[in-house]
């Protein structure tokens, strides 16, 4: 195994239990993998901000359970997917549609190029996905 990247892509997977404490290591992720896809350091930052924002915005208040997040790498793009797992002895009614989830809509909005919302085997699933910029070359 090499330590110099390859340009086939990565895929992360990463579970952590649902705890503000805990989301800065989706954060991390995010940003290790924006880095090694040779992310700027402005979409490094938004890139983590979105993440943050898309884990939230799947768990309502007092839940507890599990986040699931997958992270590819393909070329110049970063895919995210983050599903929530309740305990088994929460339910809930299924996906809000609070001011809350009107403002996490405009900041993801603001801050990658696709997100959207889906229900996957009965779980509550966000993703987002964030292109490269290109560089000019003025030269």
């Amino acid at each position: 195994m090499s330590g110099a990247p390859d340009d086939s892509g990565d895929l992360i997977e990463l579970s952590i239990p649902v705890r503000a404490d805990l989301v800065v290591l989706a954060r991390l992720t995010a940003a290790t993998v924006a880095s090694r896809a040779g992310f700027g350091v402005e979409d490094i930052e938004d890139l983590r901000l979105a993440v943050e924002e898309l884990c939230l915005s799947l768990v309502q208040n007092n839940e507890s359970g599990r986040l699931h997040l997958t992270y590819l790498r393909e070329d110049d793009v970063i895919q995210i997917s983050c599903a929530f797992e309740r305990e088994a002895d929460q339910h809930s009614d299924g996906v809000s549609t609070s001011d809350d989830d009107d403002l996490s809509l405009r900041i993801l909005d603001a801050l990658v190029d696709e997100h959207g919302r889906d229900v996957r085997d009965g779980q509550l699933c966000a993703w987002l996905r964030k292109r490269r910029a290109r560089v000019r070359n003025d030269g």
